[in-house]
């Protein structure tokens, strides 16, 4: 299979941001929780999927999972660290293509229609679990204020292009959390408890974040790619 020179170059790009952010510590934010730190890590390798599909997004993903062994191997092993990593530049373009593929086929009022009832129920989910595991306090509010912000984004978008790109980054996102969490449960480096608490402290907000910032620039870089 032939890479064509935009693939080249926005590989090598991607791949550049990944390394600098990785091994410099830019790419993790340090908090005094048990994972040590946030990462922003994960929003290169979700643009470096949706732009350049799954291969691409593996190898991007690949390079982030060996700078998360490099920066917190002193927390846990390389194969809680590492297997999730790949997934996070796989799994959003097939997310993308098949829900732009289903979205672009219907109304605009069906788009707002599926935009609302899933904002809805990741709210719900997120103020539950925040309550259950947290009580009402900073966090609940500030996990509430965003999530809200993302339900207006995506209700004022009748665009499928956007709620596909949105969806598919904040899953993208999660399967970073929730696939090192599991991991870290199932080789009992964190207890349950612990991880879900770490997951929406950390996993949430990092995935609200993915969709802020990777919807519009995968966008923009598409239109100028495509002029």
């Amino acid at each position: 299979m032939r890479i064509s020179n935009r693939e080249i170059a926005l590989g090598g790009l991607f791949g550049g941001i990944i390394l600098l952010l990785g091994f410099s510590y830019l790419g993790y934010i340090p908090l005094p929780t048990p994972a040590g730190a946030a990462t922003i890590m994960h929003i290169p390798v979700i643009m470096a999927g949706l732009l350049l599909g799954p291969k691409f997004g593996a190898i991007a993903g690949t390079l982030f999972g060996l700078s998360a062994i490099y920066y917190f191997l002193s927390i846990a092993p390389p194969w809680v660290l590492f297997p999730a990593r790949p997934f996070i530049g796989i799994i959003p373009p097939l997310i993308y293509w098949g829900i732009f593929g289903v979205l672009r086929k219907r109304e605009k009022s069906f788009v707002r229609w599926v935009s609302l009832i899933v904002s809805v129920f990741l709210l719900i989910l997120t103020l539950r679990l925040s309550y259950d595991k947290l009580g009402i306090n900073f966090w609940f509010i500030l996990l509430s204020v965003l999530l809200l912000l993302v339900i207006i984004f995506w209700i004022r978008s009748s665009d499928p292009k956007i709620v596909s790109l949105a969806i598919a980054s904040f899953l993208g996102s999660l399967t970073n959390t929730v696939g090192t969490l599991g991991l870290a449960v199932i080789f009992k480096v964190f207890p349950v408890g612990t991880a879900i608490s770490i997951g929406i402290l950390q996993g949430i907000p990092e995935a609200i974040l993915a969709v802020i910032i990777c919807t519009p620039i995968v966008m923009t870089l598409e239109r100028r790619i495509r002029g």
